[in-house]
């Protein structure tokens, strides 16, 4: 069996003439081909063997998405060497953990910051031989590098891709160790193997098929395994074009400029783009504002509705690009609201279910069989049941043997007949679309043992108009509280139109007016759609979004709960005071 890089070679040979990456540089696209792309991994491989790099040694790639990551990712793994990319939002000592965890020999590095983080402990770096770097050295201590650092430009002006040497590779051999997020603990290194990659590749390849002809949009990390399985190898191996975002800041005017016809995505970004539409309807004239809110009453495949795409849905896709065929969603649940709203206006969003250990689609909804508030069926050639306690056990060849290093947390993730316990809990209805309801260990039970899952509770929150972001609380407490972040452009909005005065969101989250019209919300919107165990009886407000540069979201913008709970100790402790 064939294994990732081969299958790169092979689409490069295939597709040598089209182009396989694009990158922005001063304003302008630049293309890379297919052709020019299996030469610079051939350059790149050959230069890793030269510093010694065999079969099964460890190469970190920690960089943000661009065309020398995918170019080290296939360069790696061609040399039979075992590729682990880690998340840029990774702090010095986690950085340094996971370093000496793995026994990482070269760390391919793309920026000053992120070069400054791994040099802060790099005393305490038993395995790292060289540093190669994807920017100048400007303003890093020189003194602290010797002659570890080594130039990426220097390696492509004095390297020959005849010096590559091919490596026969086991289908079954490690290809990437993964570093989980450390959303519920410290991260864990995911052992995925070829096989698990490719098995993966193959069966969304069929159930979701890449056409020659798309452009991908990336902006999701690729050190995430959704988006490298779908959103980097499915488009490489297909002869399709990726085209890298500037970044998650620029996504809308990128979206324009790029006009992708696919991209794969969290439920985050979406939530952004619902946002930025409902912003551009809010800001614009009476007239304008009623037409839109005609057009999103009007049924699908209807004249009315065929005029209305006309009229309104088409301007607000062109927003988009105006060439999206496809959205993938994952690593979160999606509320089924937003779902609606962009199929509505033209956009189905296809969203699916999967972890960094099952290479990661489990299941997910596809374009002629879907179902709004579920993650889809479970794909073919994977088994899952559902346990006696809800969790979502799977078994196939695209689940995980194991954590690197990690024997023991390994044996506890299969149960004793070989089922990878997810930690995830659901259910699959009758007609086998299956649900997520939560995680197992962010469940949250009551002092008086009656259970609630947060999850399904914060999509009810974050659909709100006047709420950015929510996270529920109240393990062991008596009743359910909520931080909550607030929707600020709608808060300056209802202020204006109440004829009140303007202050700083800081004093704002204090504002009585502010506070009585979320109680307001809670009451007759929020709660009255939550069982008496889930009702929210408390809130506290922050005046700023919870963010990855606190360590308070993952980097595919998931909750870190135990962090959160940890910034905002004193208040959260007051809304449980007798």
């Amino acid at each position: 069996m064939s294994t990732l890089s081969e299958l790169f070679f092979q689409s490069a040979e295939k597709f040598s003439h089209n182009i396989a990456l694009s990158y922005k540089k001063e304003g302008v696209y630049f293309p890379i081909t297919y052709k020019e792309l299996a030469k610079k991994v051939m350059i790149l491989g050959g230069f890793l063997q030269g510093l010694g790099i065999v079969k099964n040694d460890k190469v970190v790639i920690l960089s943000g998405n661009c065309p020398e990551w995918a170019i080290s990712d296939l360069a790696i793994m061609a040399i039979g060497a075992v590729v682990v990319p880690l998340h840029v939002t990774f702090g010095p000592e986690a950085l340094n953990r996971i370093l000496n965890h793995c026994k990482a020999k070269i760390i391919i590095v793309s920026n000053n910051d992120l070069l400054n983080k791994v040099l802060l402990h790099s005393k305490k770096l038993k395995f790292v031989e060289k540093i190669i770097f994807l920017n100048n050295l400007t303003g890093i201590q020189k003194d602290n590098l010797g002659d570890k650092v080594i130039s990426w430009q220097k390696i492509f002006s004095e390297t020959n891709s005849s010096s590559y040497q091919k490596v026969e590779q086991d289908y079954d051999s490690c290809a990437s160790i993964i570093y989980t997020s450390g959303t519920t603990g410290k991260p864990k290194g995911v052992v995925l193997t070829h096989k698990n990659f490719i098995s993966n590749i193959k069966t969304l390849s069929q159930l979701i098929p890449v056409k020659e002809s798309d452009v991908f949009l990336s902006f999701l990390p690729l050190s995430h395994v959704l988006e490298r399985t779908a959103g980097y190898y499915m488009p490489l191996l297909a002869g399709a074009n990726i085209t890298y975002a500037e970044n998650v800041k620029q996504l809308a005017h990128n979206l324009k400029e790029v006009s992708p016809s696919v991209i794969v995505s969290v439920p985050r970004i979406f939530e952004k783009l619902h946002e930025a539409i409902w912003d551009k309807v809010n800001a614009s004239s009476p007239a304008r504002k009623k037409l839109f809110l005609w057009a999103l009453k009007q049924k699908r495949h209807t004249l009315k509705y065929r005029l209305a795409d006309f009229l309104v849905f088409k301007k607000v896709r062109k927003q988009l690009g105006g060439n999206l065929r496809m959205a993938i969603s994952g690593g979160a649940s999606l509320n089924e609201h937003i779902s609606r709203f962009f199929q509505k206006i033209g956009l189905l969003i296809l969203e699916g279910y999967g972890l960094t250990e099952t290479s990661p689609v489990i299941s997910v909804n596809l374009k002629k069989q879907y179902k709004f508030g579920t993650v889809g069926k479970v794909i073919p050639g994977l088994e899952v049941k559902i346990s006696a306690e809800k969790e979502v056990l799977v078994k196939g060849p695209s689940v995980f043997g194991g954590y690197f290093n990690e024997k023991a947390q390994s044996k506890l993730s299969f149960d004793k007949d070989g089922w990878f316990c997810t930690g995830d809990l659901g259910f699959i209805d009758h007609e086998g679309f299956l649900t997520i309801i939560g995680r197992k260990k962010e469940m949250i039970v009551l002092s008086n043992g009656k259970k609630a899952w947060p999850e399904q509770i914060e999509n009810l929150l974050n659909n709100d108009k006047y709420i950015s972001q929510s996270m529920v609380i109240g393990n062991g407490q008596k009743f359910i509280s909520a931080i909550i972040v607030p929707d600020w452009f709608e808060l300056t909005l209802f202020l204006k139109n109440s004829n009140l005065p303007l202050q700083s969101q800081e004093k704002l989250i204090g504002n009585p007016v502010i506070l009585s019209l979320i109680q307001e919300r809670l009451d007759k919107k929020i709660n009255p759609k939550l069982s008496d165990v889930e009702t929210i009886k408390k809130f506290i407000l922050l005046f700023q979004e919870f963010s990855p540069e606190r360590g308070e979201l993952t980097p595919t913008l998931k909750l870190r709960r135990h962090i959160i709970e940890s910034h905002y100790k004193r208040q959260i402790e007051s809304l449980y005071i007798e």
